[in-house]
Parts: C-alpha cells; structure tokens; sequence
C-alpha cells in the first residue's frame, strides 16, 4: 500500500474553459485494505481517492481547489451522494461519511493482504474519507470529480480500483465471562473515615486480545451494611481515565480519587472499594449490591455490564 501524501490542488483560478480534458487514473480503495465495518455508527474505515488529470496533448496538469473539493463518495446503484455528517444513536439505518477521523475509534481489525493502487507519478491528487455506518446493508461506492465546467467525472468508468464494495457486521456481543474483574494492591494508609481501600480492574479479554474502552458511565454507587465489628460497610466509587465515572450519583463520603488516577490502567476500569469506619462520617445507610456499567469499546461497540458485590462478602467485586 503506498504512502504517498499526494498533492495539494492547485488555487481556483476563473477560466473561460477547463485547464483539463481526460481523467488519467481515478481510484478508490482501503487504507487498511479491509472493506468491513461494525453497524454501531461509531466506527470508521478510511478511503482514499486517487485522481489524475491530463490536458491537451495527454500532459499531466493540476486541478483547482474547487475541483478537488468536489470529489465526493456516490453509492453505486441509486448514484447519490454518501452525507458528510455523523450518524447518531438512534437515527434509520444509512452510510455516512467524513472528511476527518472521529477519534478514538479503532478500524476493524483486519488481517488479510493490503490491496490498493501504486500512489506514483506527477500532479496525484488524494483526498481522504471516514465512512461509517448503522445499516445491516452493504454498499457498493465509486467516487466522483466535476470539472469546473460542470461536467462530472466517475471512477467506475476507470480501470482497476474504480468502485470499492462495503459491508457491515451487528455490533460484538462479549460474554460476561471476557469482562474480567482482577483484585490488586491499593497502598492506602487509614484514614479517619476509611480503614482500608481495595483497587479492582475490571477489562474486556476476548481471545487474549484486550479491548480497549473509551468511555464509561456507571449508573451509582456499590454500597452495602456490613455486620463487622470494625466495620460500618463498604462502598465502591468506578472510575475511569483517573476520574469518577458514577453518572448521577453523588458521592458524600470520602474516597481514595488520587489512588485511582495515581494507578489509572488506559482502557480499563477501576472500582476502589473502601472499607468505612464506625464512628466516622462515612456513611452507608442502605445496600445497592448491583450496578449497570456502560462502555463503548474501541470499535465503537457499546455494551451494557452488571457489576455487583459478592452477597456472601460484600466486600468483593464481580461481573454477574
């Protein structure tokens, strides 16, 4: 796959006719030689048109900025053009595009050969495209260019890597079992509120590969009484990127926020679980044994997870 940076266009300039006659080479295809995409909306795969122009004579020559703005993604069949927009939760089923990457959303993951067009010679224009999409349909997409006379150009009508075909794949679904809750070493000193602090990470293994997360909320606070004799109870505060992630709940006692961002895993979630005095002002008046998680991975996928404290030692976190 070539690596080429391509060419800027040249400044619109007014022009009684066109500065070129014939399209050279016009030619669209996958940077990461994939052509498959999860159907959340989220994720992207980026395109990349290729275009050369000649004049009179079959000269190589430039094309203005107004030329190079007009390249633009078309479905094959109905011959529209794909939206230059993101799509949103909810929104019907449809393909869209940009004209930059929608951070942080990993590509999907593709381990085949890398197929596309040698990128060399004079005067090769690129202009690149993130397509996305929540639809469970494929699409068949070619690219096109309009003169500055008005008269519109097509890749189909080139030779290889005229058109280039999409589909989609339903969003992953992970068992409760790939989230998995590990228990590590939090190195807190007592306070006058808390005895101790716990530290639990909780991640996604799928084949032993880890994905990543890129966002979480946590719908509340685990908290439970507790019958020890040194023990008011305990309550657990998530967080993520070092920051609490509890959406909505306020949090009144004191927790451990410097542990969290002090040992933040990137693309992990971490639960402190501390252990509160009696006599302090922690205060833990009711149980809330179970909370749902939400995360959206680094493909995009959101997945929705019940986190909950072990009935038999409440001071234990596990996926149920």
């Amino acid at each position: 796959m070539p690596a080429d940076p391509g060419m800027a266009p040249l400044p619109s300039q007014e022009a009684d006719f066109p500065e070129w006659v014939d399209i050279k080479r016009f030619q669209i295809y996958s940077t990461s030689g994939g052509n498959i995409i999860y159907a959340n909306g989220y994720q992207q795969l980026k395109l990349v048109v290729v275009v050369q122009v000649v004049g009179d004579g079959q000269k190589v020559v430039g094309i203005s900025e107004s030329e190079f703005d007009s390249i633009q993604l078309l479905d094959a069949y109905s011959g529209k053009a794909l939206p230059i927009d993101t799509i949103r939760d909810g929104e019907e089923p449809m393909w869209k595009c940009m004209l930059e990457r929608r951070l942080p959303y990993a590509p999907f993951p593709h381990t085949g050969e890398l197929h596309g067009p040698v990128v060399r010679g004079k005067a090769i224009f690129r202009k690149e495209f993130y397509v996305s999409s929540n639809s469970p349909d494929p699409i068949k997409l070619i690219a096109a260019i309009t003169r500055s006379d008005g008269e519109v150009f097509y890749s189909e009508e080139s030779s290889e890597f005229g058109d280039i075909s999409l589909r989609t794949v339903p969003p992953a679904i992970y068992r409760k079992e790939q989230f998995r809750v590990k228990h590590l070493s939090a190195n807190w000193k007592p306070t006058e509120n808390v005895a101790k602090v716990d530290r639990y990470v909780l991640d996604l293994l799928v084949d032993q590969h880890h994905i990543k997360f890129v966002d979480c909320s946590i719908a509340g606070v685990l908290q439970a009484r507790s019958e020890h004799p040194d023990y008011l109870g305990y309550y657990a505060v998530g967080y993520f990127n070092g920051l609490k992630a509890n959406d909505g709940a306020e949090v009144l006692w004191e927790t451990a926020d410097q542990i969290a961002a002090y040992h933040d895993e990137q693309g992990k979630v971490t639960f402190l679980m501390h252990f509160a005095k009696k006599g302090g002002a922690s205060t833990v008046r009711y149980d809330q044994l179970s909370v749902k998680m939400f995360v959206r991975d680094m493909y995009g996928n959101r997945h929705e997870v019940d986190v909950a404290m072990n009935t038999q030692n409440p001071s234990m976190i596990e996926v149920v």
